[in-house]
């Protein structure tokens, strides 16, 4: 397999992997500290944060507040900046599932993540950086 085809499967398992809820298989994707920004859409400042507490976030937001997910990505281009780095970005639109009072809705939204990626000695890629882009969401009831 290539780098690229590599890189590809890490960030699409990544999506994957969040729909399934299979958090102690993501931690294998991420550096130790990877830069999270997430600001368009949480108010969230930027930060270097452990991968640990970034799958624990997301566990606890998609287990709390949502029945179900789909993240789907709709383009990945990846671009080897050298052999070691590569720059991934993706156009996507992720589903929430919502139960709020016996009425269900589903949240889209729609963005772009920037990924870096680096390639640990071992011949790993893994995920450093992801820079989310909100370009817009809507609520509306599921079944409409």
């Amino acid at each position: 397999m290539t780098d690229k085809e590599q890189i590809k499967d890490i960030v699409t398992n990544v999506s994957l992997l969040q729909d399934m809820k299979q958090w102690e298989r993501l931690e294998h994707y991420f550096v130790k500290r990877p830069f999270i920004d997430n600001k368009s859409l949480s108010g969230e400042m930027p930060a270097i944060i452990p991968k640990h507490r970034l799958i624990e976030s997301w566990r606890k937001e998609i287990g709390s507040y949502f029945y179900a997910t789909r993240h789907f990505i709709k383009r990945l281009a990846v671009r080897m900046l050298n052999s070691k780095r590569a720059k991934v970005t993706t156009a996507v639109e992720h589903v929430h599932y919502v139960a709020d009072r016996g009425d269900r809705y589903a949240w889209t939204i729609r963005g772009t993540i920037e990924y870096i990626l680096i390639k640990t000695t071992n011949g790993n890629w893994k995920i450093s950086q992801m820079i989310f882009q909100l370009q817009d969401q809507a609520v509306r009831p599921v079944g409409a």
